[in-house]
C-alpha cells in the first residue's frame, strides 16, 4: 500500500466528480464515488461512463480496473470527502433574480455527516454562494 494512500468519497459523479474520482483512483487512492442515479452507479462499476466527455471512458475504465474506484448509492467512512454536486439556479421572487439552489449540497452534507470523524477533510467543490460552507457546518 502506498504511504499516503487515502480513502476518498466523492459525492456526485457528473462532469466534475467522475473525472476527479477517476484521477484520484489512478493515482493509487481508494475512491468511492457516490451518486443518487443507480443507472450511473452501475454503468461506472462496469467501467463505462454515463456522460459524454472525450477520453473520460479510458480514465474511468483504468480506475475501475485498478480496483481503486467503485461507485455506490451511499457514502461510507473515509479520510476525505469531496462534494461535487450540482448547484443549479432557481428563480427568485422576481423573475430576473437567479438564486443558487444549494439543496443538493445540503443533501450531500447530510449524507456524509454520519461518516465524519475527527480529522476528516471535507472539500466543497460545488459552485456555491458565500456562506454555504459555514451554513453547512452548522
Amino acid at each position: 500500500m502506498q504511504k499516503n494512500r487515502q480513502k476518498i468519497v466523492v459525492m456526485g459523479l457528473g462532469y466534475i466528480g467522475l473525472p476527479t474520482a477517476s484521477m484520484l483512483a489512478t493515482k493509487g487512492h481508494e475512491v468511492i464515488g457516490v451518486d443518487i442515479n443507480e443507472e450511473a452507479v452501475n454503468t461506472i462499476n462496469s467501467g463505462r461512463i454515463h456522460i459524454v466527455e472525450p477520453d473520460l471512458d479510458i480514465l474511468v475504465r483504468s480506475a475501475v480496473n485498478s480496483g481503486n474506484l467503485r461507485a455506490s448509492l451511499v457514502p461510507e467512512e473515509a479520510d476525505t470527502f469531496i462534494i461535487a454536486v450540482p448547484t443549479p439556479f432557481k428563480n427568485g421572487e422576481q423573475a430576473h433574480l437567479k438564486i443558487p439552489d444549494v439543496s443538493y449540497v445540503d443533501a450531500a452534507t447530510r449524507a456524509i455527516a454520519p461518516f465524519l470523524r475527527e480529522g476528516s477533510l471535507i472539500i466543497l467543490e460545488s459552485t456555491s454562494p458565500v456562506g454555504t460552507t459555514e451554513r453547512s457546518v452548522r
